[in-house]
């Protein structure tokens, strides 16, 4: 008798291999189809929405990225809705569509953004994008009196408290250094420079160096360089000379004054820096008015002036005053724009200090002659038109003195130095105690139109 042996189990498992190979094909071969269905019937999805808010609210020409899952056709202008409106322009490439700012954005600010009929090349349906974004709030630094003692302080533009950066006593100016702030001071006939480190407190002095004496710093630093006026003695000749000079925070920490073209000093008055653009312009003794280049150390000669107020809120053109009144030079091309003088209220203004927006708005602190002997009202007014102003900040029922005015880099905000004390030579002509002491900051909201804060504070910059 012989044996079999057989195995029936093994032909049901091959089946069973088999009918389960094709299921897993078929459930994949149906994904695949229901992913291609979905995707011709849904359209280009947003994948992604990137943009630099805090550069938004500053400068012009801030991109904001959307990339799309597939590559898409050319987006047009009228597709794309923002609110709040603002300028803008687009531009597409493959998977990306860029939303070109041509102005800064408003601070603190809700942005959304709706791209509507977005095509894919090739087959598909159209797609609508939705997206949002939060600006950050503005901010300003500023000195105010505390006492015997000076603070260096900072305030959010978001209803927050001030907050104190730095105490010392004799503080005249300061700016900010990439993360630190250098400050100068004045004790006691002595002036010195300082490198605050504002989330630990330390505080590093700058070692003095022969035959320079600190007479002033830029507001603004060029990178993480200071710009200088100084008291620097020149060569083979007795006595100092009022000059330009450089110091890197993150070199050599000394004071590097910087020659002209006869290998003395170069001789300043004024010195504007703008945080913005880089741009550095110098107003000579002798009233020439020149671009400073710290690079190539080249010089740049841009005309006569009688007066330097700084730069337009972008950093991109040079204000001051010529023989012929008030203009804005650009550093980019070179044209300019006249501010002509106006009236307020049917009287003639004289500018005395002018600030422009992104826009080219014109503001200012103008000059309404007083009654008889009487000090003049100064305000700041807005200019609506070439010959008409609107009081902004000011009286003109009781005189008083205001300083230096100046823009946020979008506009949005208006900052004035008012104080009570009236002089017939205005702000410059109250005494450094009074300024200290009873200065305040009065902050207008150019968009709302309105007074946004009135604190204690002078010697501002944003």
């Amino acid at each position: 008798m012989s044996l079999t042996f057989s195995d029936p189990g093994a032909p049901s498992s091959g089946k069973q291999y088999r009918t389960g190979l094709l299921a897993v094909v078929l459930v994949t071969s149906l994904i695949a189809i229901a992913a291609v269905v979905g995707t011709l019937t849904e359209g280009p999805r947003l994948r992604s929405a990137t943009i630099d808010e805090a550069t938004a609210i500053q400068a012009s020409g801030v991109v904001l990225a959307l990339r799309s899952d597939r590559a898409v056709t050319e987006v047009s202008k009228a597709q794309v809705t923002i609110t709040p409106e603002t300028s803008f322009s687009v531009e597409t490439t493959d998977l990306d569509v860029r939303v070109v700012f041509d102005q800064p954005l408003l601070a603190a600010t809700t942005y959304r953004v709706s791209v509507s009929s977005v095509v894919p090349r090739g087959f598909g349906a159209s797609g609508t994008w939705e997206t949002s974004f939060q600006t950050p709030a503005e901010e300003l630094l500023f000195l105010r009196s505390a006492g015997e003692q000076d603070e260096l302080v900072r305030l959010v533009l978001d209803g927050s408290s001030p907050e104190v950066v730095y105490q010392a006593p004799g503080i005249q100016s300061f700016a900010r250094v990439g993360v630190v702030y250098a400050v100068l001071r004045s004790v006691e006939g002595e002036t010195f420079l300082e490198l605050v480190e504002p989330s630990s407190g330390a505080v590093d002095r700058i070692p003095d160096t022969p035959g320079i004496t600190l007479a002033g710093i830029a507001r603004s630093a060029w990178g993480t360089t200071l710009v200088l006026t100084v008291d620097a003695e020149l060569r083979g000749r007795a006595g100092t000379f009022r000059s330009l000079a450089l110091l890197d925070t993150l070199g050599a920490r000394t004071p590097e004054v910087v020659e002209g073209a006869d290998g003395n000093p170069l001789g300043v008055t004024k010195v504007a820096v703008s945080d913005v653009s880089g741009n550095i312009v110098v107003w000579l003794r002798n009233q020439s008015l020149v671009r400073f280049d710290p690079l190539t150390g080249i010089v740049v000669p841009l005309g006569t002036a009688a007066e330097l107020w700084g730069f337009d809120a972008l950093g991109e053109s040079a204000v001051y005053v010529d023989s012929l009144g008030t203009l804005a030079r650009s550093l980019a091309d070179g044209s300019e724009n006249r501010i002509p003088a106006g009236t307020l209220e049917g009287f003639p203004v004289f500018h005395e200090f002018t600030a422009l927006g992104p826009d080219g708005t014109a503001f200012q602190r103008v000059v309404v002659p007083g009654v008889a002997d009487s000090a003049p009202y100064t305000v700041v007014t807005e200019e609506t038109s070439d010959t008409l102003h609107q009081k902004l900040i000011g009286s003109l029922q009781a005189p008083q003195s205001i300083g230096v005015i100046g823009l946020s880099p979008n506009g949005q905000y208006l900052v004035a130095e008012v104080n009570p004390a009236p002089s017939l030579t205005g702000f410059a002509g109250l005494s450094p105690e009074i300024i200290r002491r009873d200065t305040s900051l009065v902050i207008y909201d150019t968009r709302a139109q309105a007074i946004f804060a009135e604190i204690p504070g002078y010697t501002f910059t944003w």
